[in-house]
């Protein structure tokens, strides 16, 4: 729209002309986590190990605490004596059966006594395979008081510490899933602003009011609270708590609005003026400011003393 030319000429005038603006409104939404999950005991036992704090993040599959069963290990070790026992028996059965079957063959055994012999093989053999089956029920047991995070996570809450007694179902700690998607609680009148793939900007007003962009990939169909509750995807991720208040800049209309570059504002004893051509020549003409500041563009929107058509240029350079 201009040309900066060399040797201090002045740039190519530009044509005034409006545009499209869309003007937001912040809505106040709080951040909540995209999943959450908790570790449950699943045995009556005391916490003999606990690997978490509440911030740390844990991968998928680490161990987050043990449940002891104080009842268990004597019943494993009684079954184990119990079982070695029966194999004692069944490798004692084996051979006086083999032994038995030689005097049969030559006639000095009998054969009824010898039935019975293989009956009370085969009874000793079940008792085997029954006791190795209930050892490896206790053991698979036993093994359920290790607790294992469900996945990638925050540890949002901790609920128990080393040494506290814990009944099957007990929350040992909670999660909130790490996956760079965020959920915003908005309030219900703005239901039919927001759109699955739109692309919002997020504020938050607790750092420094550095604004994200995020796009909208999931709207849930049900209210929470007198609440929208929708998914987001924030570019590059997000640093911030669960439940911390965030603006969402929400459309809210449509307008026309002139807008010029900041180089064609100069500003003198607080009131700003523009370089407006006047018939053959340019005259400093005073304009209102929509903001003190430029928008993302680099440019002020001016709200009087300027129309559409109006052709204007660079200030001056005063030294």
């Amino acid at each position: 729209m201009f040309l900066g030319l060399p040797g201090g000429v002045q740039a190519q005038p530009i044509t005034v002309e409006e545009s499209v603006v869309i003007d937001y409104r912040p809505v106040i939404a709080r951040i909540e986590a995209g999943d959450t999950a908790t570790a449950r005991s699943r045995l009556q036992g005391v916490v003999t190990r606990l690997n978490v704090v509440e911030g740390q993040i844990v991968k998928a599959g680490d161990l987050v605490a043990v449940v002891t069963d104080s009842t268990l290990p004597p019943q494993l070790s009684a079954l184990g004596s119990n079982i070695e026992g029966l194999k004692s028996q069944v490798k004692q059965a084996e051979s006086d059966i083999a032994r038995n079957e030689g005097l049969l063959a030559q006639g000095f055994y009998p054969r009824v006594r010898l039935d019975e012999e293989k009956t009370a093989f085969e009874v000793l053999k079940r008792s085997l395979a029954s006791a190795e089956a209930e050892r490896r029920a206790l053991s698979a047991r036993e093994a359920e008081g290790r607790i294992l995070a469900p996945a990638e996570a925050h540890v949002t809450d901790v609920n128990v510490v080393r040494g506290s007694v814990v009944s099957p179902g007990d929350v040992l700690a909670s999660f909130a899933t790490v996956n760079g998607v965020v959920r915003l609680a908005l309030p219900e009148r703005h239901a039919a602003t927001i759109t699955e793939g739109e692309s919002i900007s997020l504020r938050l007003p607790s750092r420094s009011d550095d604004i994200r962009t995020a796009t909208i990939i999931k709207i849930y169909p049900e209210l929470k609270q007198g609440s929208v509750i929708a998914d987001a995807k924030v570019e590059g991720g997000l640093t911030a708590l669960f439940g911390e208040r965030v603006d969402v800049l929400a459309p809210v209309g449509e307008r026309r609005a002139i807008r010029i570059p900041k180089d064609y504002v100069s500003t003198r004893f607080g009131v700003d003026f523009v370089r407006v051509q006047v018939g053959e020549r340019f005259i400093d003409a005073p304009v209102a400011l929509a903001a003190p500041l430029v928008d993302a563009a680099g440019q002020f929107e001016i709200l009087s003393g300027l129309k559409p058509g109006d052709r204007i240029e660079k200030p001056e350079q005063r030294s």
